[in-house]
Protein backbone atom coordinates (compact mmCIF):
# COMPACT_ATOMS: atom_id res chain seq x y z
CA UNK A 1 0.00 0.00 0.00
CA UNK A 2 1.43 3.37 -0.96
CA UNK A 3 1.66 6.33 1.37
CA UNK A 4 -0.58 9.10 0.03
CA UNK A 5 -0.28 11.44 2.99
CA UNK A 6 0.28 15.15 2.33
CA UNK A 7 3.84 14.83 3.70
CA UNK A 8 4.64 12.01 1.25
CA UNK A 9 3.18 14.02 -1.64
CA UNK A 10 5.23 17.06 -0.62
CA UNK A 11 8.35 14.89 -0.39
CA UNK A 12 7.76 13.50 -3.90
CA UNK A 13 7.18 17.01 -5.20
CA UNK A 14 10.49 18.20 -3.74
CA UNK A 15 12.27 15.14 -5.20
CA UNK A 16 10.73 15.93 -8.58
CA UNK A 17 11.90 19.55 -8.40
CA UNK A 18 15.40 18.50 -7.35
CA UNK A 19 15.58 15.95 -10.18
CA UNK A 20 14.56 18.63 -12.68
CA UNK A 21 17.09 21.10 -11.25
CA UNK A 22 19.85 18.47 -11.39
CA UNK A 23 18.99 17.65 -15.02
CA UNK A 24 19.15 21.38 -15.76
CA UNK A 25 22.60 21.52 -14.19
CA UNK A 26 23.72 18.65 -16.44
CA UNK A 27 22.57 20.58 -19.52
CA UNK A 28 24.24 23.74 -18.21
CA UNK A 29 27.50 21.78 -17.94
CA UNK A 30 27.85 22.14 -21.72
CA UNK A 31 28.53 25.84 -21.24
CA UNK A 32 30.53 25.82 -18.02
CA UNK A 33 31.82 22.27 -17.66
CA UNK A 34 31.32 22.25 -13.90
CA UNK A 35 27.64 22.40 -13.00
CA UNK A 36 27.20 18.64 -13.54
CA UNK A 37 29.29 18.20 -10.38
CA UNK A 38 26.59 20.01 -8.40
CA UNK A 39 23.96 17.91 -10.18
CA UNK A 40 25.65 14.63 -9.26
CA UNK A 41 26.07 15.75 -5.65
CA UNK A 42 22.32 16.37 -5.51
CA UNK A 43 21.74 12.93 -7.06
CA UNK A 44 23.96 11.21 -4.48
CA UNK A 45 22.37 13.10 -1.58
CA UNK A 46 18.77 12.46 -2.63
CA UNK A 47 18.93 8.95 -4.10
CA UNK A 48 18.43 7.29 -0.70
CA UNK A 49 15.52 9.55 0.13
CA UNK A 50 13.99 8.78 -3.27
CA UNK A 51 14.11 5.00 -2.75
CA UNK A 52 10.82 3.47 -3.84
CA UNK A 53 9.74 6.53 -5.83
CA UNK A 54 10.04 7.15 -9.57
CA UNK A 55 12.83 9.64 -8.86
CA UNK A 56 15.28 7.02 -7.58
CA UNK A 57 15.87 5.90 -11.17
CA UNK A 58 16.45 9.52 -12.23
CA UNK A 59 19.14 10.07 -9.62
CA UNK A 60 20.76 6.75 -10.55
CA UNK A 61 20.70 7.80 -14.22
CA UNK A 62 22.43 11.08 -13.44
CA UNK A 63 25.13 9.32 -11.43
CA UNK A 64 25.79 6.90 -14.30
CA UNK A 65 25.87 9.69 -16.89
CA UNK A 66 28.28 11.72 -14.76
CA UNK A 67 30.79 8.90 -14.20
CA UNK A 68 30.58 7.82 -17.84
CA UNK A 69 31.35 11.41 -18.84
CA UNK A 70 34.32 11.52 -16.47
CA UNK A 71 35.70 8.23 -17.81
CA UNK A 72 35.31 9.31 -21.44
CA UNK A 73 36.90 12.68 -20.71
CA UNK A 74 39.94 10.93 -19.23
CA UNK A 75 40.15 8.67 -22.30
CA UNK A 76 39.82 11.67 -24.62
CA UNK A 77 42.60 13.54 -22.84
CA UNK A 78 44.81 10.44 -22.98
CA UNK A 79 44.13 10.00 -26.72
CA UNK A 80 44.87 13.64 -27.44
CA UNK A 81 48.00 13.48 -25.30
CA UNK A 82 49.19 10.40 -27.17
CA UNK A 83 48.56 12.15 -30.47
CA UNK A 84 50.46 15.24 -29.35
CA UNK A 85 53.44 13.18 -28.18
CA UNK A 86 53.54 11.29 -31.48
CA UNK A 87 53.12 14.46 -33.50
CA UNK A 88 56.13 16.18 -31.96
CA UNK A 89 58.38 13.13 -31.70
CA UNK A 90 58.49 12.09 -35.35
CA UNK A 91 57.24 13.34 -38.68
CA UNK A 92 57.05 10.16 -40.70
CA UNK A 93 54.23 9.84 -43.28
CA UNK A 94 52.69 6.71 -41.74
CA UNK A 95 52.59 8.47 -38.39
CA UNK A 96 50.71 11.41 -39.89
CA UNK A 97 48.10 9.05 -41.31
CA UNK A 98 47.67 7.32 -37.97
CA UNK A 99 47.23 10.70 -36.26
CA UNK A 100 44.53 11.63 -38.77
CA UNK A 101 42.78 8.34 -37.98
CA UNK A 102 43.12 8.97 -34.26
CA UNK A 103 41.72 12.48 -34.67
CA UNK A 104 38.77 11.23 -36.72
CA UNK A 105 38.09 8.53 -34.14
CA UNK A 106 38.21 11.03 -31.29
CA UNK A 107 35.80 13.38 -33.09
CA UNK A 108 33.41 10.56 -33.91
CA UNK A 109 33.57 9.37 -30.31
CA UNK A 110 32.87 12.89 -29.05
CA UNK A 111 29.87 13.29 -31.34
CA UNK A 112 28.43 9.94 -30.30
CA UNK A 113 29.01 10.77 -26.65
CA UNK A 114 27.25 14.16 -26.94
CA UNK A 115 24.25 12.52 -28.61
CA UNK A 116 24.13 9.82 -25.90
CA UNK A 117 24.56 12.40 -23.10
CA UNK A 118 21.82 14.68 -24.42
CA UNK A 119 19.48 11.74 -25.01
CA UNK A 120 19.88 10.51 -21.42
CA UNK A 121 19.47 13.98 -19.92
CA UNK A 122 16.58 15.21 -22.09
CA UNK A 123 14.73 11.89 -21.80
CA UNK A 124 15.21 11.97 -18.03
CA UNK A 125 14.04 15.57 -17.78
CA UNK A 126 10.90 14.84 -19.81
CA UNK A 127 10.04 11.72 -17.79
CA UNK A 128 10.69 13.50 -14.47
CA UNK A 129 8.49 16.36 -15.63
CA UNK A 130 5.69 13.81 -16.16
CA UNK A 131 6.37 12.17 -12.79
CA UNK A 132 7.51 8.90 -14.41
CA UNK A 133 10.57 6.80 -13.63
CA UNK A 134 13.56 7.02 -15.98
CA UNK A 135 13.40 3.32 -16.91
Amino acid sequence: MSDTSPAAAASETSLRILALVAYGLFVLAFSNGVSAIVGVVIAYLKRGEARGTPYESHFTNMIRVFWTAVALTVLLIAALGLGAVNLFSNSQPHLTLSLVGLGAGVWLGMILFVVWYLYRIIRGFARALDGRAYR
